[in-house]
């Protein structure tokens, strides 16, 4: 590599593209880069739930996390 820095995966653009589009769809990411060869990718789950919840067209609802589920609430009246 003649004195080259290798570069974080962190910044790969493959890695970089995959994080923009999570964002498109309104997921909260952060990525944590540990060396040059490995990151953790951060989702927070509530954006997860909000985008759940934009995806279910009744108008009663409810959508929350219950340990280990995403519970989805509906009802009449």
């Amino acid at each position: 590599m003649d004195g080259e820095q290798p570069t974080q995966i962190a910044n790969h653009s493959v890695v970089e593209k995959s994080i923009r589009r999570l964002r498109e769809m309104g997921l909260k990411v952060q990525i944590l880069p540990k060396g040059n060869d490995e990151a953790y990718i951060f989702i927070k789950l509530d954006s997860i739930i909000k985008l759940i919840d934009k995806q279910i067209t009744y108008p009663k609802r409810e959508v929350k996390f219950e340990d280990p589920f995403i519970v989805i609430k509906v009802w009449r009246g």
